[in-house]
Formats: structure tokens, sequence, C-alpha cells
């Protein structure tokens, strides 16, 4: 039977969007992008945005919507991305969700709970007991709280792991449901072999820099948008506010950008159902020729 949605995931650099749009050439989809800082308007080279011409014609979803001085949240991500998916299905067509950012595509999958009382008090002494005691002692924490969460979330990602003790401290509802996604779907990870994606991240941020990154930040920061917005905490424009050189920013963001790889790779890693794909010597068509091929024979 047909899934409601096709997922196109990965590290960043991997070539996903490029595979995204060839799937949707091939099966009358559209794409909707899972990346938290495409979403703005400005931030261009440094985010590696897709171009008009790299989009073929086919419709994308979930890029440019937000002034770049907004904050914008998971929970906003996942009412409006669900507004995209039924309007494209709404028209016969098929959404395809694609891109990086975790907790973007999980919060289109899983019906995630944002409940739970905020307590600036409760949140500062979790922060400083992490600082203290380290992540595992906090996983453990949060294992005698809620096991189903412990055993969910990784026990590097902290920010999720206090946020769901803050839950069953507050009286919130539990961690997301693994077992309840809110559309069926296939999901396909990009894969390619470390030392290629490095070289690959590495070429990018070079290219950004012969196409203006440096500019684009100054551009921001003359039009009023400051270094504490959300979206200048993204890699290849917080380092602007480093007191660095121009070649020792440059060699940190690449540093930041395969850290960010590594992260993402560890991420994907909890969906059992993901069906590894291999980009190594292959172009985005072949790819995509094999996701289909997949996909029309479930």
């Amino acid at each position: 039977m047909k899934k409601d949605l096709l997922v196109i995931g990965g590290a960043t650099g991997t070539g996903k969007s490029d595979v995204a749009v060839e799937c949707a050439l091939r099966l009358n989809g559209e794409v909707i992008s899972a990346d938290s800082m495409q979403i703005y308007r400005g931030p261009d080279i440094g985010t590696a945005k897709i171009t008009e011409r790299e989009k073929r014609g086919v419709p994308h979803h979930m890029i440019d919507i937000v002034p770049p001085t907004a904050t914008y949240t998971v929970a906003e991500y996942q009412k409006d991305a669900i507004r995209c998916v039924e309007d494209i299905r709404s028209r016969g067509k098929l959404p395809i969700l694609c891109g990086g950012t975790g907790m973007y595509i999980h919060s289109l999958l899983y019906q995630m709970s944002y409940s739970g009382t905020y307590d600036p008090a409760l949140r500062e002494s979790l922060n400083t007991e992490l600082a203290e005691k380290g992540k595992t002692y906090m996983h453990d924490k949060l294992a005698a709280l809620d096991a189903d969460a412990a055993e969910r979330l990784h026990v590097n990602d902290t920010k999720r792991v206090l946020r769901a003790i803050e839950k069953s401290l507050t009286g919130g509802t539990k961690e997301d449901d693994l077992s309840k996604p809110l559309y069926s779907y296939d999901m396909y990870l990009i894969e390619r072999p470390r030392e290629e994606l490095y070289k690959r991240l590495d070429l990018r941020v070079d290219k950004m820099m012969e196409c203006g990154l440096k500019a684009e930040v100054q551009g921001l920061l003359s039009q009023g948008v400051p270094y504490s917005a959300q979206c200048m905490q993204a890699i290849a424009y917080k380092e602007w506010a480093l007191p660095l050189s121009e070649e020792e920013i440059v060699a940190l963001i690449k540093k930041n950008t395969r850290n960010y790889a590594k992260r993402q790779i560890t991420w994907f890693k909890q969906y059992k159902d993901a069906v590894p794909i291999s980009a190594e010597g292959r172009s985005a068509a072949e790819i995509a020729e094999e996701i289909c091929e997949a996909t029309d024979g479930k």
C-alpha cells in the first residue's frame, strides 16, 4: 500500500535535495523542507538554500517563510508542515519531506508533546545539575521518571533529556510515542563514506566563501539582524561573531559542520525502519530511481 509521505533524510552535504527533486519529478511530488535555517528569509549562502534552478520547477514548501529576526519553534514547524502535507495530498500529489533537522522530521512523523509548565528556576537547576554531574547522570534521572522516554532519547541529546525531565516534574505529558505515527511513511537515508562526506563539506564551505558568505553576514547585521537572533546561531553565521581571523573562522565553520554531520548521523539511527541508500559514485537520478522502484514495489 502506498504511504502518505516519502522522507529523504541524512546528514548535511550528502545530496538529499537533489535526490528529493528527482523523486518529485518521477512520483508527482512536492518537497517540504525540514531545515531549521532555510525557513528564514535572508540567510541563503550559509544555509546552502536550494536555488530556483536546482528546484527544476518542483514546488518547495517551508523555505523563506519567516523574517530573519523571528524565533521559530518546532511546535510551529509541526503545525505549518502538517498544513503543507494536507494541502499536497488534497491535490493528489505526494509530499516528500527532505532535510537534516532531525526534530523537524520527527515532529511531522509523530505527535510530539509540547505541554508541561515552564519553570525558569527548574530549568536553571537542571542545567546546573547537568554541568556538575554530566549527561549520563541526567539520562539516568530521566529513566527513573519516564523509562519510555529515556529508552527513546540518546544520552547525548541533552536538550530533549532535560525537557523530558521538566515535563515529568511539572505535570506535562510524556515524550512522543514512536508507535503512533501521524502519517504512514517510507524513509530513505542518503549516506556517503565519512571521508568523502567531510571533503564535500569542506569544499562546500569554500564555495560559500566564494559566493560571498562574509558579505551576506555583514548585510544581515546591517539590516538589524543581531548575532543573538535565532537564524544567526546557525553554523556559518555564529562563527563571525568571534574575535578570529577570516582564515580561522573558515576553519571553524568547517569543523563545526563536520561535527554537525556526525550528530545528524547519530540522530537518524533511531529510525529502525529507515532504508540506507549509498550515494557513493552515483548520481541523484540513479539514487532516485532506486528509491522510486522500492516505493512502487510496496
